[in-house]
């Protein structure tokens, strides 16, 4: 492989041998520089994956700044060996970061537009990095690359990815072959045709919650009708009382029955004089009302007047507010608008005096323009060229005749110019005018507007004055009113031929009416204890399917609980099945490939590996690094493919386990950069 411009190594060449290649040297001297180099020729990218825009590919000066117009290339030479045939193809790669610079139009300094890189092939140019990078991957497709090049790549990847790839090479553990020598497991996977382990654990753990959720309710539900039960009274008793109470209320029926009809007579006579007297009542109101209204509606009559002005008034007092509205938006907004034309005529004027000025300074120019004073353009020096000189004096009067007729056209720009502001102030000034104008002719609307609104309020003022207000409602004596007095009298009479009540009837009736109501509330207070039993009956039969519920419930929940623990059972047992074919791949290394949790005891996957019953996490360099060789043996072996592997911090390892891979070991040490093969 051969380095030119990059990353600070000008020009390098090593050449690896097909067993192990040992490049050392102190920290800063390239050692990581060639494992960066092999990995951009192939891919692009640093052995971190950063692509060349966001590493530093350039090589510096003393000062860190990137030294310009140098081509940064890697080229390498590998032997591809097919490990079927032994056929053995030898290629070569080539990969050239090439700068752009350009000369903007204007300007004599290059400037660096930006990069493009150029591909080979066995010396040939390819079109595209697509063709370029389908050469590769006809080879060794990327992401297997980067996990049979580098001993840390696989075992620092997230656990996830990890453990994907492990299962993809030791294939999966179907469930047919874990319950095939399990009558209750076989038995399980006849219960979850058509859904998934996963899914039916789901469906149980969905069933047992809402059977528990039932569960922890029946105890309050049987507490809350138990607390409402009344206690079983003495029936029998009831119903003793209950028969005496009903005899007596037959009694009462009967010895009021013959009372009642000597009453009905009586009734009948005094109901028809009654029904005279509340007619001549109901006549009296009519005549009361009548009065009243009359006297109202003469009332509202008078106030008519008063009403009307009010209304009136308010309407003026309104229509004032509106004017004065108006009026004082109207006359702000002519104000503000005669301000900004004032405004604008100053400014006008400040531009007319300072093109006075510049009409005084252009017309004081004199032409200057002595062969002395001749300045270069390009380098604003006099100018020393004899030749330029005797040119300049030749042209001296053409430039002398440019010089006045440029000084003219701008002059006479100038005078355009001052002409057009002129006439721009007298336009503000006429406009300022007419503003004016408007203003007085507002001033004088507004004064006849409020003349008038105080005329017409004077009016109105006069009219509430002359016409005052009466009450609407009018105090009138029925007493002044001869119809009422009339009726009054008829009201006497008929009240004076109301027959007179049989005081000892009445007492009897009322007394047996009493003894009635008395009876009739002791009866039903026994009736409503007698039906507690229907309610206790009731609210027993409840309580008791309640309980058989919970039952019934309690079988089902442990039945439930026996379908997940055989289901984690032959969770456990496929996990067991997945770790050993897993580990039986590798020599060293130890995957587990599920963790307890610690809130529920429950196995969960997950992906760690273990070197010597110690976690990788936890393992010195030189453990890391053979554990990384171990994985990288396996993979190699599953893919069919091998590549150079590159191990940083080389010297951290005494004893290197055995590989098939080509090593390339990064060694720092004391000397310069030095690359030595086995």
């Amino acid at each position: 492989m051969t380095l030119c411009n990059f990353k600070g190594l000008r020009n390098v060449t090593v050449e690896f041998s097909e067993d192990a290649t040992t490049i050392s040297g102190r920290n800063g001297t390239g050692k990581t520089t060639i494992k960066d180099a092999f990995s951009w020729l192939l891919w692009g990218k640093d052995s971190e994956g950063n692509t060349d825009s966001k590493f530093g590919i350039k090589t510096n000066d003393a000062n860190g700044n990137f030294i310009p117009d140098l081509e940064h290339e890697v080229s390498g030479t590998f032997e591809v060996i097919d490990t079927e045939t032994g056929a053995v193809d030898t290629v070569e790669f080539r990969r050239v970061l090439v700068e752009e610079w350009k000369v903007p139009n204007g300007e004599t300094e290059r400037v660096l537009k930006g990069h493009h890189t150029d591909y080979f092939c066995n010396g040939v140019p390819l079109k595209t990095k697509a063709e370029y990078d389908k050469r590769i991957n006809d080879i060794i497709p990327e992401a297997v690359f980067k996990v049979i090049t580098d001993p840390y790549y696989f075992l620092t990847l997230h656990w996830k990815a990890q453990r994907e790839m492990l299962l993809q090479i030791a294939g999966d553990v179907s469930e047919a072959d874990v319950a095939k020598d399990n009558a209750e497991f076989a038995a399980l996977l006849a219960r979850v045709t058509g859904k998934t382990l996963e899914d039916y654990k789901r469906e149980v753990a969905v069933q047992k919650n809402k059977i528990s959720d039932r569960l922890e309710k029946i105890p309050t539900a049987i507490d809350a009708i138990t607390r409402v039960t009344p206690t079983a009274p003495d029936y029998a008793a009831l119903e003793a009382d209950k028969a005496r109470l009903e005899g007596e209320l037959s009694e009462i029926d009967t010895a009021a029955s013959s009372a009642a009809e000597a009453n009905r007579i009586a009734y009948e006579n005094a109901a028809k004089i009654q029904q005279q007297i509340n007619e001549r009542k109901t006549a009296q109101q009519k005549v009361f009302f009548e009065a009243k209204e009359a006297a109202r509606n003469q009332a509202y009559k008078t106030n008519e007047a008063y009403n009307n002005a009010a209304r009136d008034l308010q309407t003026l007092d309104a229509q004032a507010r509106s004017v004065e509205t108006a009026y004082s938006s109207d006359k702000a907004r002519i104000q503000t608008r005669i301000q900004q034309v004032q405004r604008y005529t100053e400014e006008t004027k400040s531009q007319q005096d300072a093109l006075r000025e510049s009409w005084y300074k252009v017309n004081a120019e004199e032409f200057s323009g002595e062969a002395e004073n001749l300045v270069c353009p390009l380098f604003n020096i006099c100018c020393k060229d004899e030749e330029a000189k005797a040119a300049y004096n030749e042209n001296r009067e053409a430039a002398r005749v440019k010089f006045g007729e440029d000084k003219e056209k701008r002059l006479n720009t100038i005078n355009e110019k001052g002409k057009g502001l002129t006439t721009q102030i007298e336009q503000q000034e006429a406009e300022i005018s007419r503003l004016n104008g408007e203003l007085a002719t507002l001033e004088a609307k507004h004064s006849t507007e409020t003349t008038d609104i105080a005329k017409r309020r004077a009016l109105l003022n006069k009219t509430l004055a002359e016409s005052p207000r009466v009450s609407t409602e009018p105090d009138i004596k029925p007493e002044t009113l001869p119809e009422w007095v009339k009726l009054q009298g008829e009201i006497t009479n008929l009240t004076a031929q109301l027959p007179t009540a049989d005081t000892t009837s009445a007492s009897n009736t009322a007394e047996l009416r009493q003894r009635k109501e008395n009876i009739t509330a002791q009866l039903k207070g026994v009736e409503r204890l007698l039906g507690v039993r229907t309610t206790i009956e009731t609210n027993n039969a409840e309580v008791a399917k309640l309980r058989e519920e919970a039952a019934k419930l309690a079988q089902e929940k442990a039945d439930l609980q026996k379908e997940e623990t055989l289901i984690d059972e032959f969770t456990t047992a496929r996990m067991n099945e997945v770790e050993r074919r897993v580990n039986a791949l590798f020599s060293r290394v130890q995957f587990k490939m599920y963790r307890t949790q610690i809130e529920d005891a429950k196995q969960v996957p997950d992906c760690v590996c273990y070197i010597d019953g110690v976690r990788y996490a936890d393992k010195n360099t030189a453990g890391k690094v053979n554990a990384g060789l171990d994985v990288i043996n396996t993979l190699c072996a599953f893919h069919g493919v091998s590549a150079p592997i590159f191990i940083d911090n080389a010297e951290s390892v005494n004893e290197f386990i055995p590989v098939s891979s080509q090593l390339v070991k990064l060694v720092v040490s004391t000397e310069d950069f030095t690359v030595t093969n086995r």
